[in-house]
């Protein structure tokens, strides 16, 4: 059951990009992002970047050692995640429990090992619970939609129904951070005709902490 909740775990954080929507009209004045129905003010982005580059210092992770090209888009990234999870599981009648939560983290061998590489991702250490209770409605998203975790044509097949059900929860993003990339989340932006390369996110499979791999 660990092996299984920790391939479960990282699934569903490498899922995220993909399963992100398009991104609608700008977003006001004070805001970082709207998604669906909720919003992401610009206070509340700069008091989980300001806990989450503190528990770096705590940690004694340099930011140059994360596989990430900004911290704030890195947090936002992961709270936008939150928020459209959450918005798909209340219109699909998925519950998720603190139990179950609880369930996922025992089986995972605790906070204690989970908290470091949620951190590595851009998660402050107060959301750590929020990126678990993602990872647990991702998967009964998947059992949702027919998905045997042991078989990939079933998975994939569920997959595309999932993408199809996040698509029709709408996000957009302060221009500050880049723009909404339906494949890629946060991306530069190209409107003053400049190039740049995909913001490189902790949603990346390859960023997962060498301890965590082949669990």
């Amino acid at each position: 059951m660990k092996s299984n909740a920790v391939r479960v775990l990282l699934a569903a954080v490498a899922a995220g990009v993909a399963l992100t929507a398009c991104s609608s009209s700008p977003v006001g004045v004070g805001t970082a992002a709207t998604i669906g129905d909720a919003r992401i003010t610009s206070k509340e982005l700069t008091a989980d970047v300001t806990e989450y580059r503190a528990a770096l210092q705590k940690a004694k992770i340099p930011e140059s050692q994360l596989q990430i090209e900004s911290v704030p888009k890195a947090v936002l990234l992961q709270l936008i995640n939150f928020r459209q999870f959450e918005q798909f599981a209340a219109r699909n009648g998925l519950t998720v429990t603190e139990g179950d939560v609880d369930k996922f983290i025992a089986e995972q061998g605790g906070l204690e090992r989970i908290g470091p590489a949620a951190l590595t991702r851009g998660v402050p250490p107060s959301e750590t619970r929020h990126w678990i209770r993602t990872a647990v409605i991702y998967q009964k998203s998947l059992e949702k939609f027919g998905a045997n975790l042991s078989d990939q044509t079933s998975t994939q097949a569920a997959q595309q129904k999932l993408f199809e059900q996040m698509d029709q929860i709408p996000v957009a993003v302060s221009h500050r951070f880049g723009e909404w990339n339906l494949q890629q989340g946060l991306v530069p932006s190209d409107r003053f005709g400049t190039a740049a390369a995909p913001e490189q996110t902790p949603q990346d499979p390859g960023a997962v902490p060498q301890e965590q791999q082949g669990q």
